[in-house]
Order: structure tokens, then C-alpha cells, then sequence
């Protein structure tokens, strides 16, 4: 999966969660072998974004032992996967109640609050995440969280503390168009620059430095960077196996890198292929109320 990290959605880009990042202590403990087996039946359905198999799994396990965290922090990973924000939220401090995975917990409630529109509750479940464990993951979605509601002093804080520690291609990426929204046009471009040059596959980077090109009159580098940006794209939708809803901010993104090229029937068809799936997915959410 992770070849495809930097082409797919943001949310994808920006939350570097594999269901193996929390460590498995209860097996080590000898948890009961009956959950333990649910859990990794559900762990391997949420490698490969199965998420409604991964969440039956996962309350499987649930079911047979009550207090098994690794059951609920991974459940909430899909619920999140599956924009049930509330049941993630719900599991997220369940887990924390059992006092265990803090930072884990704390950070992944904060994704979860924060596509549910709660930023303040966000940030402060990032920062308590921070303060168990430095993570410059955890601290790069701070930064963006900051820069959604206006706070760019804190944002640049958080990103320049990032990229002194951390550097990578999302930070970059995520500062460049931090620079960007306040009119900084060349070190948007330095960043971009460096985010394609730490991870060559970054879609989302060339479609945004394609825009700068744009900006600035070069038209040869923006077409450029937009054709292969749709190309990433393409193999992005072509080798996913998983849920079809994860794939609706890709064909957004490759609907904008085909206008950028005037591809406008091409852009079109993404646009609405991206809406078609947007409401399939909702819709089969209301029918699981």
C-alpha cells in the first residue's frame, strides 16, 4: 500500500495509519485466543481497506473479551476509514479509559474529530497525543488542523518544527501551501520543489506546483507537471483494491490536473465519477442506520 500513499487522498497522504502501527501487547500477554484470532482476522481486512469485515471482526473480538484495546483502537481506525466518526470517536476513548495506546488514541481521536468538523477538540487531542509521544505525523496534522482555522503563526510553528526534525515530502508539501494561501508564490514553489524530490510519485504535489507554474507564466512546466500528475492518478485507480469510496478525492484531483491541461471532457467524466461515488457511499451508509 505504501507505493500508493502519495498518490492517493489527502486523507491517505496525511494519515500514515497502517493497522499494524499499534503494537500488539495483548498477544504477548497471552490475550484470550479466541479475540485474539478475531483481531487479526480484522487487522487483515483493514490492510486491505475490507473495512466492514474488519469492523464485524473487530467486534468479534470485542464480544468475547470487553476489555481488549487493541480490538477498539483498531475498530475505530476503521470506523474512521469508513466516515463513522462518531463510533470511531466512541472506541478512540473506550481505549483510553482501558489506559492504554495514549498517544495512539489520542491522535487517531483527533483525526476523528477533525473530519467531523470539531477542529478545537482536534488540536487539543493532537497536542495531548504529543505530549505522551513526539510524532511528526501527529504534529504535521496539528499544523494543518491550525491552518483550516486561520491560525497560520501556530501552523508555521508546527511545520518549520517538523521540517527541522523530520523533514519529508508531506511536510513540504503541507507548508508549501500554507505559503500559498498567503500569497508566497516562490517558497510555495521551494517547497513543492523539495516535495517531489524527496518522494518522486507525490500526485498532489505536481498538481499543485503545476498551479504555481501557471501563476507565474510558465506554461511548458505546468502542463508538465499536470500530464504527470494524471498519470500518477491513473495508476493509482488502476492498482486499488480496496474500498471504492477511498478512490473519490483521486478522481477529483485528476478531474483539476485534466483541466489544467484543457482535457475539459476527461475532467468532466472524473467530476462525475467522483459525485456518482460520493453519494453511493452515503447512501449505503443511510441504509445501515
Amino acid at each position: 500500500m505504501r507505493p500508493l500513499l502519495y498518490i492517493m487522498t489527502p486523507v491517505l497522504i496525511l494519515t500514515v495509519v497502517l493497522a499494524s502501527r499499534f503494537v500488539t501487547w495483548d498477544s504477548v500477554k497471552g490475550e484470550n485466543r479466541e479475540a485474539l484470532a478475531y483481531v487479526q482476522e480484522g487487522t487483515k481486512s483493514l490492510r486491505e481497506w475490507q473495512l466492514p469485515q474488519a469492523i464485524t471482526a473487530f467486534t468479534q473480538a470485542i464480544a468475547v473479551d470487553a476489555r481488549y484495546a487493541e480490538a477498539y483502537v483498531k475498530r475505530g481506525l476503521a470506523y474512521y476509514r469508513s466516515a463513522q466518526y462518531e463510533d470511531a470517536i466512541a472506541d478512540y476513548t473506550r481505549t483510553l479509559s482501558l489506559n492504554r495506546y495514549h498517544a495512539d488514541a489520542y491522535a487517531s481521536r483527533g483525526d476523528a474529530y477533525r473530519a467531523g468538523g470539531d477542529a478545537q477538540r482536534a488540536i487539543a487531542d493532537y497536542t495531548a497525543a504529543l505530549k505522551k509521544r513526539w510524532s511528526a505525523t501527529v504534529m504535521l496534522k496539528r499544523a494543518i488542523t491550525y491552518q483550516q482555522q486561520g491560525k497560520l503563526t501556530e501552523a508555521f510553528v508546527d511545520y518549520d518544527a517538523v521540517l527541522q526534525r523530520r523533514p519529508s515530502a508531506t511536510a513540504y508539501y503541507a507548508r508549501g501551501t500554507a505559503y500559498l494561501s498567503i500569497g508566497e508564490v516562490k517558497l510555495a514553489l521551494a517547497d513543492m520543489d523539495k516535495a517531489v524530490v524527496l518522494e518522486p510519485r507525490f500526485a498532489l504535489a505536481y498538481v499543485r506546483r503545476g498551479h504555481i507554474y501557471a501563476q507565474l507564466g510558465h506554461a511548458a512546466s505546468a502542463q508538465a507537471d499536470a500530464a504527470h500528475a494524471v498519470q500518477l492518478f491513473t495508476e493509482a485507480i488502476q492498482q486499488w483494491q480496496g474500498e471504492a469510496h477511498a478512490l473519490i478525492a483521486v478522481y477529483y484531483w485528476r478531474a483539476i490536473a485534466y483541466h489544467q491541461l484543457n482535457e475539459i471532457d476527461a475532467a468532466r467524466d472524473d467530476a462525475d465519477t467522483a459525485t456518482k461515488q460520493f453519494f453511493q457511499f452515503f447512501l449505503e451508509k443511510l441504509k445501515n442506520l
